[in-house]
């Protein structure tokens, strides 16, 4: 086994194997609250979201910004601080379930859709028979 250097003993080698990190988990809910979209407009998507449901306004060092998110997604920062966390999953949370909400109501109206058109055409069929 190798030995580790002074210089080296406070660095943690990453291996093949890929970690899971603060950072790693709020990039995920970024994307989820973004919509998976062109990294850029993911990125306003969130953060206006972010903005909109936690302004922070007495607070400004700690308010939603695009470069806070985009630092988190070039890796250019490794502190997510736990209030942010919440604050990345309550929307990511939030945001599934009106989403969720709205393919249930899309999926309904459609089947709406396809039953009177149905009736539709039963009636002209009895009206071009009778």
């Amino acid at each position: 086994m190798p030995e580790i250097s002074p210089e080296d003993s406070g660095k943690l080698k990453q291996g093949p194997s890929k970690k899971m990190s603060d950072v790693a988990t709020a990039n995920f809910l970024v994307e989820e609250i973004g919509a998976r979209r062109h990294v850029g407009d993911m990125l306003r998507t969130a953060c206006r979201e972010l903005r909109e449901r936690f302004p922070h306004r007495d607070d400004p060092e700690n308010q939603w910004t695009e470069r806070r998110l985009r630092g988190w997604w070039n890796k250019e920062s490794r502190i997510v601080q736990h209030f942010q966390m919440v604050e990345l999953y309550e929307t990511a949370e939030a945001l599934r379930k009106a989403r969720d909400s709205h393919a249930e109501y899309k999926a309904k109206t459609e089947r709406l859709r396809q039953m009177a058109q149905l009736r539709s055409a039963a009636r002209d069929r009895d009206v071009a028979q009778g």
